[in-house]
C-alpha cells in the first residue's frame, strides 16, 4: 500500500473518532441545558448573586428576595409561568 492511500485511511478514521467526540459532546451539553438543571442553574445563580453582593443590606430585605425567588420557583413548578417568563423574571430579580 502506498503512503498517500495510507494516509487518506488514517485521516478518515481520525476525522470519524473527531465527530463522534464533539457529537457526543454536543448531545451532552443539550441534554443538560434542556432539563431541570436550567431552572437549578439560574435560581443558585440568583440567590448566590443577590445575597452575595449585599452585605449591607437589612435581613428584611434579604428575606424579602428570597421570598421572591420561593415564590417565583413555585410559580414555574406549578407550571403557572412559562420558561421564558421564568428566565426573564430572574434576570429581573438579579438587577
Amino acid at each position: 500500500m502506498d503512503p498517500i492511500t495510507l494516509l487518506i485511511i488514517l485521516v478518515i478514521i481520525a476525522s470519524a473518532i473527531i465527530l463522534d467526540f464533539y457529537k457526543r459532546q454536543q448531545d451532552r451539553i443539550t441534554n443538560h441545558l434542556h432539563t431541570d438543571n436550567l431552572k437549578q442553574l439560574l435560581t443558585i445563580t440568583a440567590l448566590d448573586y443577590k445575597l452575595g453582593q449585599m452585605d449591607d443590606v437589612s435581613e428584611d430585605d434579604r428575606q424579602l428576595i428570597a421570598a421572591q425567588i420561593t415564590q417565583l420557583i413555585s410559580s414555574y413548578d406549578n407550571a403557572e409561568i412559562p420558561t421564558e417568563t421564568f428566565k426573564n423574571q430572574m434576570d429581573n430579580l438579579l438587577q
